[in-house]
């Protein structure tokens, strides 16, 4: 069998099975696969599943079955290659789902603007205010007070990975502070 005819049944099969191929299906990747892995897989499966590879053959209603094929492969790769809608997706596709849901979608996108911004790492609401001394004392470059705030805000949420990271840089900002201060108050010319 020539190469261009194997595409033809394997975009035709996959077709035939989109609405029950999960993402990891349809980049063959185990599903708790390392997310280096997902890139590597997509190329191959973009160059594999290519609409242009079977393009010369002139049929149009297969050239729009391989275009929802490769639509799906990208789709897939958009969402694992992500790990906040990785995450997301592997929620939903436990519960069943077969694709990431607009609803999913949006709370990846939500949990990744979290991450970002410090401002919304807070989880309670006494940890939040703690946190909101912290960053004051950080924009006011008192990076002691933030350290110390911080460890007010942990006391509420020990499990907050943000507030351990920015504990950790507030203590490195101070100690470097400390290197530069004069200790005899002497003024050096």
């Amino acid at each position: 069998m020539n190469r261009r005819m194997k595409a033809v049944y394997e975009i035709e099969t996959i077709y035939e099975l989109l609405d029950e191929l999960t993402y990891y299906q349809l980049l063959q990747l185990d599903s708790g696969c390392h997310q280096a892995d997902i890139e590597p897989a997509f190329r191959q499966e973009s160059r594999r599943l290519h609409p242009d590879r079977v393009a010369r053959l002139g049929d149009t209603a297969f050239g729009a079955k391989a275009n929802k094929v490769f639509r799906a492969v990208n789709e897939a790769y958009r969402t694992l290659k992500d790990p906040d809608a990785r995450s997301a997706y592997d929620e939903e596709h436990a519960s069943g789902a077969a694709r990431l849901s607009d609803e999913g979608r949006r709370d990846a996108r939500n949990a990744a603007a979290t991450s970002a911004d410090p401002e919304l790492a807070a989880r309670t609401e006494k940890g939040g205010k703690y946190w909101r001394m912290a960053l004051q004392c950080w924009r006011d470059e008192d990076y002691n007070g933030c350290a110390m705030q911080i460890q007010f805000a942990l006391s509420f949420e020990p499990d907050n990975e943000v507030f351990k990271e920015w504990q950790a840089k507030a203590k490195e900002k101070a100690d470097k502070a400390k290197l530069n201060e004069n200790p005899y108050k002497l003024r050096i010319v």
